[in-house]
């Protein structure tokens, strides 16, 4: 159910915007710009973009010093980056659906003075982690990650994506997620994507 469920998706989009494969059945809207797009955003279902934060996410990937290079004979990016990440907070109104969410979200809200922090990953290795809500640049992903996997081999598809297409955290551009209400949600979450690091783990 790997390729069907996750990591599919983002591969098989990326190849319909490359006019290589089209494996969706309903398309809606003028498909003749598709192959002039140069970014995708990422987002779940229970994902917030505030207002401004596509243009800045835009923005800095965009920005010379940010552009990927691929490094010819692994093609992997080894400088700039392919994705970024925003910061992720916890929004107001889902703390208030269960204790669980109340205790483990934190405090909500926007505190620039006190939440824009730094991440170790990337003051100390120049990369952040994806988490599957952020901003890619299609030619990159496409170019670093077709066919590069067998299909159904992998479930939880953020990780190692980031890890050939070199990940950027922006710590300044933030993006709104509800935190689940009870334990077996978050438990569930955080199995799967579990047994699929550690399924790659043991090959």
């Amino acid at each position: 159910m790997g390729w069907e469920r996750k990591r599919g998706k983002l591969l098989d989009l990326n190849q319909l915007l490359r006019q290589q494969y089209d494996s969706f059945p309903v398309k809606v809207g003028d498909l003749s710009i598709l192959p002039d797009v140069r970014f995708v955003i990422t987002l779940d279902s229970d994902t917030e973009l505030p207002r401004g934060s596509a243009h800045r996410l835009v923005g800095a990937l965009a920005h010379p010093l940010n552009q990927a290079i691929i490094d010819p004979l692994k093609n992997i990016v080894v400088a700039g980056y392919g994705i970024l990440q925003p910061r992720v907070g916890v929004s107001v109104r889902s703390t208030t659906r269960s204790r669980l969410a109340a205790i483990f979200a934190g405090e909500t809200g926007l505190d620039p003075y006190t939440r824009a922090i730094s991440d170790v990953y990337q003051d100390l290795y120049g990369e952040g982690s994806f988490t599957g809500k952020g901003i890619y640049e299609v030619d990159t992903m496409f170019r670093v990650l077709n066919r590069r996997f067998p299909r159904n081999a992998l479930l939880s598809h953020d990780l190692i994506e980031g890890a050939y297409a070199r990940v950027g955290l922006a710590t300044d551009v933030v993006v709104i997620e509800d935190y689940p209400s009870h334990f077996s949600a978050y438990n569930r979450g955080n199995t799967v994507g579990c047994a699929a690091i550690g399924r790659l783990w043991n090959g």
